[in-house]
Order: structure tokens, then C-alpha cells, then sequence
């Protein structure tokens, strides 16, 4: 990172920090009471229902199967506020008039039979289910409040518990319980717990200042106040992650799961490692219980849930209707991150919804309107000074950044899969590139007319309204879904996003650059152009089906799917490297017109079910050089970091680059080196670059990829064929043709088939 943009975020996170110091404690996240719950003991998940005042519980259970379930009410005639669940019990408050609560209703399961609670006059807002107990706060978030706690409420008996305290005043938020022991943040945004295992709890939190916590188990995490993750307990596998990466948090038995701000991702960690459970899906926030994890999807307020069971997962949707994203409350006095979006109508027209505070960007971030609360809650001037101030400050080196991101280039990381592809790009104001004239953005040309044309109604059914489960990938410029045309044919199609990535405004020249560009491309190691879509605002493009997606999926895959035979096969990784120096040499050499690539990397490498290999995403393309010339001149740098070559940095301030098919080869060795090592082309955490791997031939057994047997005999000949011609590739003054590349990787795969010498 540029000095000037690790300045300018130290001061952002500086100032965010500062702002959320200042804000009282209970306007900075609210409820720790959610609207979905699991109960560990059935695998039963309950949550809050949309769509009318009456705020009805639906539940089901957790089926591993594809089967659904079907779903049962909790007493329709009740509306509920909010919902937590804990071993054996499932716990809601209901809602009386004003919103207010003052009765608590607990159920066992799958027993629709509920155990009513009467507290009135208090007026319960938050609520906390542990292991064998249930802890609530009674009271105005406005004044002192009291926690007190109960057993056996499940069973009609309820009674105070004998492990914890009668009751406890102060001003409290985030309320949360684990096995023998609650927590809660204070006024002064320290943690205090109570019970049995309190004590070893706060050991871990003693000192710091947080903004939210969550438990499960005999475990506890939350983000402190500069937005980093702490956690007591063992924690295998823990990802600590950079400030304000993540959000929302859920505990089980042996695994923690949080929300990446960044995209709305799921990562977890447990014993088995880190893992990413259900890929692209994006979420508003998790709970746990045991070895379940169940997450509200953003796009379709749906419930998925997952578990890992000897590192096997299994992800299911629940046959429930759309969950509430939050609790219902009459105003937006406390949004300090904005409002839900159509919360109204989600609210049954009655109460709002916030957004998660914990999810909040700086850009976002609002304050709670002072002439709401009396003259002893309000912000001092200076408070207020100290905020806007901030806020301002934050805009003007903002600013700033975006005009060194203009000058020197930004990174951005890719949405999905590629945790440590990030693409870089220089931006000028002129759209075309210096010396090619054939990609330009505007009409459709002629030469298309070979092409099928679809219409958005037949992709849309062929993808089933583009939905999440067709969801296969991203690239460059879009999402890709798998779909299947009216006549059978199974497809991939790539929408292309309302704005392009990397600062690139105008989507419509990039499209029609990657749609002219892979036009001209004819080769068997090339993923067939099948036709596209132009429709209103929508940018289409179809190509052929690669059933075994992508080679940096096999090389890294997800903690469940590792049974690809890339993973097993040094035999079919060189096989695979042939296939795709093949095609890259075909656009060198034998397209016409030539074409320089400029992202080639082991994502943008697909696989059909024949276990080809195939060259795809055209977004960055160029077609040329033009005959006689051996490089082109551009102003626009393209490419992903860890792949691309060094040399275009080193020319990133000029008013032009020289981009060779050499570029290429850089980044196909960087391939090469991946498929050998099963190393990352870049280490964001290490900040280390493949290409400066130092092998030599006595250290060669080190790097390579443990997955994989040892490769003896004619094997390792072959690997070694590969490693230095990759090394080759990644030089700086000695890269080959990709004709050469060929040749030498032709020459590996032959010594596989080849019977080893005899011994006699």
C-alpha cells in the first residue's frame, strides 16, 4: 500500500474510533436480541416473520438432506419482538402497545407449547438465552436498567438462578450467554459478566474497550472499539482479520463464523481450520448453536444454515418465509447507520427497522437526533465539534486518496473465492488505448452477426431469475451464472454489472471490448463465445459450459472439496498447464488479429468436463500488436496483483506503457509456479509474491505441494522441466515465446507416459 494511503487509512480508522467513542454506548449497536434463533438440543431454528403488524415466530428444523422440512407457527395470536435460543430452550419477548415488552414466552423445540412469563409494569428490551438460563434487561436504554436472570423457563416453573447474581443496575447493551455465564457491555463500553464462568471470560476482555460481544458455548468474541476481533478461549484457526473487517458473529460448540464487511461473505474457524460455508452468498447477520451456523441472506431475507460434522459441511435453505433483518421499533432516533430499505412495509407499515450499526461505513455513519433525547442525554458541544470535524477531516483526505488513486493506481479485492487476487488499474481520462483501435467501445460491428442474440427473458430463465444457486463465479466485469437454454444446452452466462470495476465508467466499453475481443478468438484451449444480450440496460454475454470451473478453485479449494484430481495428479496439472500455454500461444501467434491477454492467472484458467483447459475473461484484452510490430503503447495498466508484470510498474508514472505478449508469459509463469507449489501467487497476510520464490534444485522438494505424493523417478523430471521453465517465464531479461513454453511443457507431459527404466 502507497504511503500516502496507509496515512490516510490510519487517520480514517483514527477518526472512526473517535466518533465511536464519543457516542453513548447503547447508540452504537443496537439489541444484541436478534429475530432468528437456533435450539441446539432439536435443531430447531425459529425467527421472526414479515409483512404485517402482527409479528408471527415460524420454525423448522435443520435437515441435511434436500428435502424440506415443512415449517410450524408459535401461537399466531402473539406478535413478537425479538428471539434467542440457547441448549434446550428458545425464549421471545412479545410486544405490547407502544413496543412495549413486558412478557417473556419460552418453548422447548418442536413443542409449540409456550410457557408465558408476565413481567408487567417492566418494560424487557433485550434478551439473552444461555445453556440452562435466560437472562433479561428490563428498564429505558435511556436510564438505569437491571439484568436479572431465570431457569427452568421452559417447563412453567421459573425461578431466579442460584449461580448468578438476584439482579444487576447500570446501563447495559449487547447482552449475550454462554455456558454459566452472561455478558453485557457497560455505559463506559467495558465488559461485565457474571456466573460460574464469568471469571475466565472477562481474563481475555479485562481492560478493553468494546463495541459489541457474542457467546456460545464456554467461548466469547467481539469487536473492540478500533473495530479489531478479540476472542477468549481456544480458537483453532482464528482469522483476526484488519480493522472493521468483520460484523456480525456467531459461537457454536467447536467453530466461529463472522460476516465480512467488505462483500457480506461468510468465513469461519474452528478446529478443521478456516473455511468459507456457502461461498458467494452474502448475509445480514448469523447465529450459532452447537455445530450449526444460520445466517439472514441480504438479497431474499432467507435462512441458510451449515455445519461441519468431521470436516464434511453440509449447507441447507430452510423452508421458511422471509425473516425480519432487525427489530421493529417506532422511530429512527437510534439508526445511527441509516434505515432498511422498504423496512416500513417489512414492519407490517408500523415501526421501522435499522440498519446494523456494527456494519456502518464511515461514508454512512449518522448520528442520533439530539432533539429527541432530554438535555442530560444530548452530546456536548464539543462532542458534536469533535464529529463533524472528524467526519470532515475523513471527507477531505478522502478526497485526496481518490486523486492519488487517479495518479498512482488503487488495489481493489476481488467480491469472491479469490481471498488474495487483487486487481490493480491506472486511469486516464481517455477511454481508448494508445495504438489500438480495435476495441474501442460503440456499436455492436458486423463481424458479430455470426453470434446467437438472447433475449433477457430467455438468460433470465435459463438462470432462474439469475438466482444465487446458479451462481458459479466472477469475473472482471460481472457475475457469471450457470444456466440452461429452452433447448437443452448448458451454458454460462455472464451479466455484466451496472459499473464496471476498477473506476471504469463506462460498462459499455468494456463490454463490447471483451465481446469483440473473444469474438475473434478460435481455438480449442479458448472458451467458446456463444452469442449475447443487449436489453435495455443490460450487458450479456453467453459462453460454453466449463463443468469443472476454474483452476485456481482446484489448486485452492474449500476445506469440503478437496477431491478434485488436480489435487491428486501431478500427471494432470502439467496436462492442464499444456492446455492453457496452448491457448495463450494461439492468441500470440495464430489468431488473427493477434491478441495480448493481460490477466491471465490461474482463475481466469476454466476446465470442461473432459478435463480440457481452456483460456477465458477477455475484459482487459488488446488486439495487437499490428503485423510488423512487436508491443503496443498504452495509458491503462490492467491486471491482478501477484500476476502482473513487474515491468508495467515500473513504467506506471510514464504517459505510456509498452505492453509485450511477454506480459503474458510473466503471468503464465506465475501459473506455473502456483500449479507446482499450491502457493498463492500473492500472500496478502506475508505480503509475499510468488515470482520471488528462490528454487533452486537442492531446495526443489520444499516447495513443492505436500498435497501431492513425491514425485520420484520420471515425475520428478518432469516437475523440474516445469519449475524452470517457470522460472523462465517470471524473469526479467530471459522470458521465452509461448511457443517455447509449449514445447517444454510438451516435452514433461511426454516423460508421465513413458515407463521407468528397469532395474535389471
Amino acid at each position: 500500500m502507497p504511503m500516502a494511503l496507509s496515512t490516510t487509512f490510519l487517520l480514517s480508522s483514527f477518526f472512526l474510533s473517535l466518533l465511536l467513542l464519543i457516542i453513548p454506548s447503547h447508540c452504537i449497536l443496537g439489541s444484541a436480541s436478534a429475530t432468528l434463533a437456533i435450539n441446539q438440543a432439536t435443531g430447531t431454528v425459529c425467527g421472526i416473520t414479515t409483512g404485517s403488524q402482527n409479528h408471527s415466530i415460524v420454525c423448522t428444523m435443520v435437515q441435511e438432506s434436500a428435502s424440506l422440512v415443512p415449517s410450524f407457527p408459535i401461537d399466531p395470536t402473539l406478535s413478537f419482538n425479538s428471539i434467542s435460543g440457547g441448549q434446550n430452550c428458545i425464549c421471545s419477548l412479545i410486544t405490547g402497545s407502544a413496543f412495549e415488552v413486558s412478557q417473556l414466552y419460552c418453548w422447548e423445540g418442536i413443542n409449540q407449547q409456550v410457557s408465558g412469563i408476565d413481567f408487567a409494569p417492566m418494560v424487557l428490551t433485550e434478551l439473552s438465552v444461555g445453556a440452562q438460563h435466560v437472562a433479561t434487561i428490563e428498564g429505558d436504554p435511556m436510564k438505569t436498567q437491571t439484568i436479572r436472570w431465570w431457569k427452568d423457563v421452559c417447563h412453567s416453573c421459573t425461578q431466579p438462578c442460584p449461580d448468578f447474581p438476584e439482579s444487576i443496575d447500570g446501563v447495559f447493551h449487547s447482552l449475550t450467554s454462554g455456558d454459566l455465564f452472561t455478558c453485557a457491555i457497560g455505559e463506559t463500553h467495558n465488559v461485565n459478566c457474571w456466573g460460574p464462568n464469568a471469571k475466565s471470560i472477562l481474563m481475555r476482555f479485562s481492560g478493553v474497550n468494546m463495541r459489541s460481544v457474542t457467546a456460545g458455548g464456554s467461548r466469547m468474541c467481539g469487536l473492540n472499539m478500533t473495530g479489531h476481533l478479540i476472542c477468549s478461549g481456544e480458537q483453532f484457526g482464528m482469522l483476526p482479520g484488519e480493522a472493521f473487517e468483520y460484523t456480525s458473529l456467531a459461537i457454536g460448540s467447536n467453530h466461529t463464523c463472522a460476516i465480512r464487511r467488505k462483500n457480506g461473505t461468510v468465513v469461519c474457524w474452528g478446529q478443521y481450520g478456516s473455511y468459507f460455508p456457502v461461498g458467494s452468498s452474502r448475509f445480514v447477520f448469523l447465529v450459532a448453536g452447537g455445530d450449526r451456523t444460520c445466517g439472514l441472506t441480504i438479497d431474499a431475507l432467507n435462512v441458510m444454515c451449515w455445519g461441519l460434522n468431521e470436516r464434511n459441511l453440509s449447507a441447507v435453505t430452510l423452508s421458511l418465509p422471509q425473516i425480519l433483518p432487525g427489530l421493529c421499533i417506532p422511530d429512527e432516533t437510534f439508526c445511527t447507520c441509516g434505515v432498511y430499505q422498504d423496512s416500513s412495509h417489512l414492519c407490517g407499515g408500523s415501526g421501522i427497522i435499522c440498519k446494523r450499526s456494527d456494519s456502518c461505513t464511515m461514508e454512512s455513519f449518522e448520528l442520533p437526533q439530539p432533539s429527541s433525547m432530554t438535555t442530560s442525554e444530548r452530546l456536548s458541544k464539543w462532542s458534536v465539534f469533535a464529529i463533524y470535524g472528524g467526519v470532515f477531516l475523513v471527507a477531505v483526505i478522502g478526497f485526496l486518496s481518490y486523486l492519488m488513486c487517479l495518479r498512482f493506481g488503487c488495489r481493489g479485492e476481488e467480491e469472491i473465492n479469490s481471498e488474495s487476487e487483487e486487481e490493480a488499474g491506472l486511469l486516464d481520462s481517455d477511454d481508448s488505448d494508445l495504438g489500438s483501435t480495435e476495441n474501442q467501445g460503440g456499436p455492436i460491428p458486423p463481424d458479430l452477426e455470426n453470434l446467437e442474440t438472447f433475449s433477457f427473458k430467455d438468460l433470465k430463465d435459463a438462470t432462474k431469475n439469475f438466482s444465487w444457486c446458479t451462481r458459479v463465479g466472477v469475473g472482471s466485469f460481472g457475475v457469471v451464472y450457470k444456466g440452461q437454454l429452452s433447448d437443452g444446452r448448458l451454458v454460462a452466462v455472464k451479466r455484466c454489472r451496472g459499473q464496471a470495476r476498477q473506476g471504469v465508467s463506462n460498462r459499455d466499453f468494456v463490454y463490447n471490448a471483451e465481446l469483440k475481443t473473444q469474438a475473434k478468438a478460435h481455438h480449442g484451449n479458448v472458451v467458446s463465445l456463444i452469442g449475447y444480450c443487449i436489453e435495455n440496460n443490460e450487458r450479456i454475454i453467453v459462453f460454453e459450459y466449463m463443468a469443472e470451473k476454474d483452476l485456481y478453485g482446484h489448486l485452492h479449494p474449500k476445506l469440503w472439496e478437496r477431491k478434485s484430481q488436480i489435487f491428486k495428479s501431478w500427471r494432470l496439472r502439467v496436462k492442464v498447464l499444456l492446455d492453457a500455454a496452448r491457448g495463450i500461444n494461439y492468441l500470440h501467434q495464430e489468431a488473427n488479429p493477434r491478441i495480448i491477454h493481460r490477466d491471465i492467472k490461474s482463475s481466469n484458467i476454466l476446465i470442461d468436463d473432459s478435463w480440457v483447459a481452456k483460456i477465458s475473461d477477455f475484459g482487459f484484452a488488446l488486439v495487437g500488436p499490428a503485423p510488423g510490430r512487436t508491443y503496443m503503447e498504452v495509458r491503462r495498466v490492467f491486471g491482478t496483483v501477484g500476476y502482473m508484470d513487474p515491468l508495467w510498474n515500473s513504467l506506471i508514472s510514464q504517459l505510456a506503457t509498452v505492453v509485450t505478449p511477454q506480459s503474458d508469459t510473466y503471468s503464465f509463469g506465475v501459473v506455473m509456479l502456483e500449479v507446482i507449489t499450491g502457493r498463492k501467487a500473492y500472500d496478502e497476510h506475508k505480503q509475499l509474491f510468488l515470482a520471488n520464490l528462490d528454487v533452486t534444485a537442492e531446495n526443489l522438494g520444499k516447495v513443492l505441494d505436500r498435497r501431492l505424493a513425491f514425485p520420484v523417478g520420471r515425475e520428478m523430471t518432469a516437475v523440474q522441466m516445469v519449475m524452470q521453465i517457470a522460472k523462465r517465464c517470471v524473469n526479467r531479461n530471459e522470458r521465452p515465446l509461448m511457443t517455447a513454453v509449449v514445447g517444454e511443457l510438451e516435452r514433461a507431459l511426454a516423460l508421465f507416459d513413458q515407463p521407468e527404466a528397469s532395474n535389471n
